[in-house]
């Protein structure tokens, strides 16, 4: 399987970038929003493109935070993805995700806080972050950079990521 991974979109998608998105997405089989979303309509706008599951982020409004859960997991046979935006500096996000999941242990963690392109595995779980769809740059970094996704390979027990797609 392969899924589109996107963070941080902000607010309603543009024609451009859901024409941009099409062609990056091409093929996917699922899309994963690490939020924030913005607006419920980016939701939708992606659901034109491949089935979506999103969740909220930490800028979104009550009306997003009472449609999006905070985190989810996702049964992708053989593994379980975590998808969550996240909460916490930089040198202790990985390990508060952790702690998200322990009750419902996932294999992936998909995530979008700090906006840092990410594609690792650490011990038994594999990070992935898409990078910044807005152009945020990662805490510490001034300026705007490009619209950024990723995409997340899923192929048995085997995990693969591209982050950091310019889009």
């Amino acid at each position: 399987m392969v899924f589109g991974v996107i963070a941080d979109t902000q607010g309603v998608l543009t024609a451009t970038q859901l024409s941009g998105l099409r062609k990056a997405f091409k093929g996917v089989d699922g899309i994963l929003h690490a939020g924030p979303v913005g607006d419920l309509r980016v939701v939708e706008q992606l659901g034109t493109l491949a089935p979506i599951k999103a969740v909220s982020g930490n800028t979104e409004s009550s009306i997003v935070r009472s449609e999006l859960y905070i985190r989810m997991s996702l049964k992708v046979d053989p593994l379980r993805i975590g998808l969550m935006h996240g909460y916490a500096k930089p040198q202790t996000l990985k390990s508060f995700l952790m702690k998200q999941f322990e009750a419902d242990p996932v294999d992936v963690i998909v995530y979008g806080s700090n906006f840092e392109p990410y594609a690792r595995q650490l011990g038994p779980v594999y990070f992935f972050n898409p990078g910044s769809f807005s152009g945020t740059l990662p805490e510490g970094q001034k300026g705007k950079g490009p619209s950024r996704v990723g995409l997340l390979f899923i192929r048995g027990k085997k995990v693969d990521g591209q982050p950091g797609v310019v889009v």
